[in-house]
């Protein structure tokens, strides 16, 4: 199959930093492969080697099934987007989306054919006259992006691309960007910070993190299946909370002991837990897991007293941020929030109704059948709720 990306590639500058540590990672064909990581994990980096424009110390780039390490940028043939866009200044919007095209040589009728297409695609028509100078910087983003994908290349890398859009626009855009890749059929190389735009648009993800990939696969794995604690606080919104827990169990059944409180999994400890039965572990909690049981709760649910943080009005329902009677969670890829806090801290969905001020004291209910399970020296995956027996 012909694959887009790099197989064990190195990076590292002359300052002795290295960028990326033997990534492989590829793209199938026609695939739309979303690279997420924060600030500074070689997203950026990943993308300019495909394109040619940084150099490798080891490894292999491949653009279509075909080694092109050795290659210059004209001879790759990928379209790119930036995250700032360059767009000529003495050139209309017309002329820009159409420039790669005449580079190539498309005859005149093509290319006003693809041009118009396009502009109308990304509502641009009423701009086409207009210069770079006279656009929004979110208006000129539009037409970078355009301006890659109105040609047809080996492959789309598109870095940042909707980083200088509105909420709207951004929404509107990445939906745009996913049915063109898709229509067209061309592998594609997206990065972001941004995990909702990972999640909605991708056929799989990769979580980039210190120049290293820590975890490939379909988005809603990454959402269900974390590998380890970096990508469980990193994929969702809001993240996954973390609580410090010791597996305990009695009479065949198994529980977490949180502070003075033990959570019930009223099932017998799972297999891939056994050796790990009184030792202490992290537990992974969804917001949607977390309950409001200040006016009680079921009682297959043991409620955790907690003080409110923060208070986010979301129109349906409140996602609120609490402390616990708990130590803050110090296992690798931990939010560091917590350790400033003093206290492990949860995220929950409260009814858009409920009665909730910050500093308040609340008890929550922590659905302990839902959590994921965490090594607590590694930060390494042990269980997941989705696990077969």
């Amino acid at each position: 199959m012909p694959v887009t990306g790099l197989q064990d590639v190195t990076v590292a500058y002359g300052d002795g930093t290295v960028a990326l540590r033997r990534v492989t990672l590829q793209a199938a064909d026609g695939e739309l492969l979303v690279v997420l990581g924060p600030s500074g994990s070689g997203k950026s980096t990943l993308l300019r080697v495909v394109a040619g424009l940084t150099a490798v110390q080891s490894g292999e780039v491949l653009i279509g099934g075909r080694q092109v390490t050795k290659l210059p940028v004209q001879r790759r043939d990928v379209a790119m987007v930036f995250e700032t866009t360059s767009l000529l200044p003495f050139l209309d919007v017309a002329e820009n989306l159409a420039w790669g095209l005449r580079a190539r040589h498309v005859p005149d009728a093509e290319v006003r054919q693809r041009v118009s297409a396009q502009a109308r695609g990304l509502r641009l028509t009423r701009l086409l006259a207009r210069k770079p100078a006279t656009l929004s910087s979110g208006e000129q983003a539009l037409v970078g992006i355009g301006r890659a994908m109105v040609r047809v290349p080996a492959a789309f890398l598109l870095d940042e691309p909707l980083s200088h859009l509105d909420a709207v626009d951004r929404l509107r855009m990445r939906r745009r960007i996913a049915e063109l890749v898709r229509e067209v059929g061309v592998t594609t190389l997206y990065v972001t910070h941004d995990q909702a735009d990972a999640l909605a648009i991708a056929d799989r993800v990769a979580v980039l993190r210190e120049g290293a990939v820590v975890q490939v696969g379909a988005p809603l794995d990454l959402y269900r299946r974390p590998a380890n604690l970096f990508v469980a606080g990193f994929v969702g919104t809001p993240p996954m909370s973390l609580l410090p827990a010791r597996l305990v169990a009695s009479a065949g059944s198994a529980g977490f002991q949180v502070g003075a409180r033990t959570l019930p999994l009223w099932a017998p400890v799972p297999p891939q837990l056994r050796d790990s039965t009184g030792r202490h572990v992290v537990l992974g909690v969804r917001p949607e897991d977390v309950f409001d049981a200040t006016e009680g709760c079921d009682p297959e649910f043991v409620a955790l007293p907690a003080t409110v943080l923060a208070i986010e009005h979301t129109g349906p329902e409140k996602v609120v941020t609490v402390a616990v009677a708990a130590p803050p969670v110090a296992a690798p890829g931990a939010d560091p929030a917590d350790a400033r806090a003093g206290r492990a801290r949860l995220r929950c969905r409260f009814p858009a109704k409920a009665e909730v001020r910050r500093g308040g004291v609340v008890q929550v209910a922590v659905d302990a059948a839902r959590a994921h399970v965490f090594d607590a020296t590694t930060g390494q995956a042990l269980w997941h709720p989705d696990s077969p027996a």
